[in-house]
């Protein structure tokens, strides 16, 4: 199967994976598929940012779910109730209730990363605008807890810092819905309001939930900065807690891998040559670099163009060669289904991304 973004999609191509719905638990449309003219529109209408199809020249590759639908349905179920919850007023029970729940969720997220044989991240998430909270909250905790693991942190450590993604931007239900639904950039003043989240999240958080103090701290200090330009304390270096400097990288490159109403995602290579940029000034030296072993820049499934005017499908993953996967030829047609690992040495093909067309 191939990754398709929207705007390649046609007429009578056959979904290779579901396309979820509003309800996490009920799929807007299900593998096999095929697409319409009217389908694509209303793909378009709520945000969808592509689909899997199916071809024949890919057959055998296959992405691996990093967390399995049915469970990643329930997660999402899970996340948005306790979101959902969080408005309203809590009582002693609700806010015991929605720790156990999130609390399930988050050991969840941890088991199915501790179960993975690579410390590898490279799947495509399909959402739409509507689920984007809820999917950022989880990928948030996922690429957290990957981190985490990668750099050594106990099975209890991983937990809290699965919370911490999980809840890291509740406080935005006290944020006017239309700051926080806004399709486009903030103004300075709506901004200086959307910078009350972190402390917002705590208080919430704190007020009502029996949770640890590590936790609170990571998830009110997430958008505190290396070198102290961030918010809301100026912390700088290691005075910012661990959790908050991992949440801080997994925040910034799931934002910047999705679609939003207002800007498009960035490609790939865009997103690493940013990160990369900002090492030592809003993250971690140290974790960024860990991060970037820990993510493939180009899932299983993406369709590439290399620098000799070919086009390719990623098949697999190196591990710290997150630029450079192992390809399989689609054009032109003498080259079609031959197999290269780009991360050899002796081998001199390098992909281009849209914006280096």
């Amino acid at each position: 199967m191939i990754y398709l973004p929207i705007e390649k999609l046609t007429e009578g191509m056959e979904l290779a994976r579901n396309i979820p719905g509003i309800n996490p638990m009920l799929p807007f449309a299900v593998t096999g598929f095929k697409l319409s003219e009217r389908m694509i529109g209303r793909m378009k209408t709520i945000g969808v940012q592509g689909a899997y199809i199916c071809t024949e020249i890919t057959q055998g590759i296959e992405p691996e779910d990093f967390v399995e639908p049915e469970l990643k349905a329930k997660m999402l179920t899970s996340i948005r109730d306790v979101f959902d919850q969080s408005l309203k007023k809590f009582t002693f029970q609700s806010s015991k209730q929605v720790y156990e729940e999130i609390a399930k969720v988050a050991e969840s997220v941890v088991m199915n990363v501790l179960n993975k044989d690579k410390y590898l991240f490279q799947m495509i998430d399909i959402r739409d605008y509507d689920g984007y909270t809820y999917s950022h909250s989880l990928y948030v905790g996922i690429l957290s807890v990957l981190l985490g693991k990668y750099i050594g942190l106990s099975v209890s450590n991983l937990n809290d810092l699965a919370l911490c993604g999980l809840l890291h931007d509740i406080g935005k239900t006290d944020i006017p819905i239309d700051i926080t639904n806004k399709p486009g950039p903030l103004t300075k003043e709506e901004f200086e309001i959307m910078k009350q989240h972190p402390s917002l999240s705590y208080k919430k958080l704190g007020d009502h939930i029996v949770i640890s103090q590590a936790v609170l701290q990571g998830v009110q200090t997430h958008h505190e900065k290396f070198d102290g330009t961030g918010y809301p304390f100026g912390l700088t270096g290691k005075d910012i807690p661990l959790y908050a400097r991992i949440l801080a990288i997994a925040d910034v490159y799931d934002a910047l891998n999705s679609t939003r109403p207002y800007r498009k995602a960035w490609s790939p290579r865009r997103i690493f040559d940013y990160l990369t940029s900002c090492s030592n000034t809003h993250f971690d030296p140290e974790l960024l670099t860990a991060f970037l072993h820990c993510v493939s820049a180009y899932p299983i499934g993406t369709i590439v163009l290399l620098s000799d005017g070919s086009s390719a499908v990623v098949k697999d993953n190196t591990p710290g060669f997150s630029l450079r996967p192992i390809i399989r030829f689609i054009s032109p047609p003498q080259k079609a289904g031959r197999e290269v690992d780009l991360s050899c040495e002796l081998f001199n093909l390098t992909i281009i991304d849209d914006d280096e067309c």
